[in-house]
């Protein structure tokens, strides 16, 4: 199968593409295909409302043009940004990872926290949550980095989620942590080795991979996540 890994951010990621089909190899069928692509234009990072309206245009863009050529759509971006818009169209699974990942956890635990970037991401994930996630997100906590600085310092930064990851499953009892930023994947590995050292019994569920397998499932399935709109207003959007 053929997918289309968008990339909904004009930061450079030409050396982190073989970084991601290396890692996304451990999770996915030998015979999926991902093809990135990026947006030309907009944020270099989606961090407030007015980032994540502008960049999800972009990615609607993206979706018209790549037609049927591909068997699914997904969009690397903790926000979602244009996934809803994208599924009016009809054309296409398109997944993003905040969704998938909600799913994910809701299955396996009764108590989900989340580890977002900073304050700004709270208030983000607070605001999804009340219009549509999960009443079993009872915790969710920042790491205190802004996205672009995630990779800075592997060590320090697993070392806070770490730390973030012990409090939650002892003042919170959550049983699974959504990782809520796509860019901590590089870490996911030495964090779940830590967690069992440490015996704190949580499942991380590291957004990326699980939306792309997610994704893949619903490939196989012929599934279509289409949400029905007017068709004339998308025929007109189309041309």
């Amino acid at each position: 199968m053929k997918i289309m890994f968008l990339i909904p951010v004009t930061a450079n990621f030409e050396q982190k593409k073989k970084e991601i089909v290396g890692y996304l190899k451990k999770y996915i069928r030998p015979d999926t295909n991902i093809v990135f692509r990026q947006i030309s234009k907009g944020f270099p990072s989606i961090e407030s409302d007015l980032q994540g309206m502008f960049n999800g245009c972009q990615v609607v863009e993206e979706v018209l043009q790549a037609g049927e050529s591909f068997d699914g759509i997904y969009v690397n971006c903790f926000d979602d940004p244009g996934v809803y818009a994208c599924r009016e169209l009809g054309r296409l699974p398109v997944i993003g990872p905040y969704q998938s990942a909600l799913f994910t956890a809701s299955v396996i635990a009764e108590r989900i926290g989340i580890i977002t970037t900073d304050k700004a991401g709270i208030l983000s994930e607070e605001r999804k949550a009340r219009l549509g996630g999960t009443a079993n997100i009872v915790s969710i906590r920042p790491v205190n980095l802004g996205v672009s600085d995630i990779r800075l310092e592997q060590e320090s930064v697993t070392e806070r989620l770490l730390q973030l990851c012990r409090e939650m499953a002892d003042a919170d009892r959550v049983t699974a942590i959504c990782l809520g930023c796509t860019a901590m994947f590089y870490i996911v590995d030495a964090l779940r080795e830590r967690l069992r050292q440490e015996k704190i019994c949580v499942s991380i569920i590291e957004p990326m991979a699980n939306a792309v397998s997610f994704l893949e499932r619903m490939i196989q399935q012929k599934l279509v996540n289409y949400v029905p709109v007017d068709t004339v207003i998308t025929r007109h959007i189309s041309q």
